[in-house]
């Protein structure tokens, strides 16, 4: 009988151990499950915050960027508005009488030289010396033009006027041998020579006047 009783009370301790092991168990269950749930949360709202802020990086990096694209489209295209604008000039307005008058007034001022009258005469030292200093006052006067013609003209009137230029050049030169060569070792040699330099250069002047320059 004795026996039965100190059985039936470790029967019912170990039962109660068994229980309370299992309780245990059971609330650091719940306790972990509650931890990884708070974690997920706070995870969760982390990676949240940090897309928020990165979307926000990235509009902000893109907003000079745009505007810089915008800038440079609003530049682009007054370019290319006033390039328009600049390779419409073919001619200039409002300088032709000025250049004209500037023209005439340089013949008068070497028809005021010394050396004009005995030039009249035929003095060979005379005509040499009016010549060329007539062709290289005109000559002064066509570098003049041509440098405004390059400022103001459009870029493919001016590419076309170089090409035309270049081959007068060659042409001026050309004929004032020719005409220093008909009469080569002689006295007027170099007054042929610049006779012909001095007429095809003021000649080219008023040329270059009137077909680039309007009243």
């Amino acid at each position: 009988m004795k026996k039965d009783k100190i059985l039936i009370a470790a029967t019912l301790l170990v039962i109660l151990l068994v229980g309370m092991s299992a309780c245990s168990k059971s609330s650091d269950d719940v306790t972990a499950k509650k931890s990884q749930s708070e974690y997920d949360k706070t995870s969760q709202s982390t990676d949240v915050s940090s897309q928020a802020n990165e979307n926000s990086n990235s509009r902000v990096e893109d907003g000079p960027e745009q505007a810089e694209n915008t800038d440079n489209k609003v530049t682009t295209d007054t370019n290319i508005q006033e390039d328009t604008t600049i390779n419409a000039v073919t001619v200039i307005e409002g300088r032709r009488n000025e250049f004209l008058k500037k023209l005439d007034n340089i013949q008068k001022e070497v028809d005021a030289l010394p050396d004009k009258k005995g030039s009249d005469k035929g003095a060979t030292n005379a005509m040499k010396n009016y010549y060329g200093i007539s062709y290289e006052k005109y000559d002064e006067a066509l570098n003049e033009i041509y440098a405004l013609l390059k400022k103001e003209l459009s870029s493919d009137t001016m590419q076309d006027l170089k090409t035309e230029q270049i081959k007068w050049i060659e042409q001026k030169e050309e004929k004032a041998n020719e005409e220093r060569l008909k009469y080569e070792g002689g006295t007027f040699e170099n007054v042929a020579f610049y006779i012909s330099l001095y007429e095809s250069t003021k000649e080219r002047c008023y040329e270059l006047v009137n077909e680039y320059m309007t009243d």
